[in-house]
């Protein structure tokens, strides 16, 4: 018996032991995260260029017919009459169409949307987290604190657009990228401190994130147009 207890005792010292080291690395990973975070800066607190010429160019260089056939060809095979397709059996429907539902991360906001559904093919959903991603690892090289960017306008429905032709005469009257599930708009200026409900707005990060997307257009994974009247990025992907 007493050899017994003597061998649970050791069991039960080395669970301890091992348990105090997962801890101690824990807090090791946690306080190096803290220094590093606590190291960045806001944005209004570092420069950043503006656009330069050539990069004005370039987001000029993909107008909206190459974003409609590339989006012809790669997503819906049609344009939703009304997102009564989808409400009436959302999930089911969606599967059936190849879309995935788009919601808040930590990358991005999906804010309340008045013409467009929060659903995308999946490759698209695959670029904006990857997008995100790299959004936030050059603020990190910047000296930035992250940073969450706003996707205001996603799957366009043929009523949808109707409506929106009413307020906006930009646009399109009939054909639209934002049909077919691999298009969406971000807000150019607004963002969120990744952790805090309240928007900033700020040109230094439209540069920052235009450049990332520059450099994946560049990559041949999108197109991205820089609508000044509208305010947002228009962006497809490829």
């Amino acid at each position: 018996m007493g050899k017994r207890k003597l061998t649970k005792q050791k069991r039960n010292g080395k669970k301890r032991i091992v348990l105090f080291v997962l801890l101690a690395l824990i807090g090791i990973v946690l306080f190096m995260n803290f220094s590093n975070n606590s190291l960045l800066k806001g944005v209004e607190e570092v420069s950043v260029p503006v656009l330069t010429n050539e990069e004005t160019m370039l987001l000029k260089k993909y107008n909206n017919t190459y974003h409609i056939e590339v989006a012809k060809k790669k997503g819906l095979s049609r344009a939703l009459e009304s997102g009564h397709e989808l409400n009436d059996g959302a999930s089911d429907m969606s599967d059936d169409l190849g879309l995935v539902k788009i919601v808040d991360n930590k990358y991005y906001e999906i804010p309340a949307l008045t013409n467009s559904l929060p659903y995308l093919q999946p490759e698209a959903k695959i670029f904006l987290k990857k997008l995100g991603r790299r959004f936030t690892e050059r603020l990190s090289n910047e000296g930035i604190v992250p940073y969450r960017y706003s996707v205001t306008s996603i799957l366009r429905t043929l009523e949808s657009q109707k409506k929106l032709r009413l307020k906006n005469v930009n646009a399109t009257n009939n054909t639209s990228s934002h049909y077919y599930g691999r298009t969406f708009d971000i807000s150019q200026t607004r963002f969120f401190e990744r952790g805090n409900s309240t928007p900033i707005y700020s040109y230094r990060l439209r540069n920052i994130l235009l450049r990332e997307l520059l450099k994946m257009q560049d990559e041949g994974l999108c197109y991205v147009i820089l609508e000044s009247q509208t305010k947002c990025i228009h962006v497809t992907v490829r």
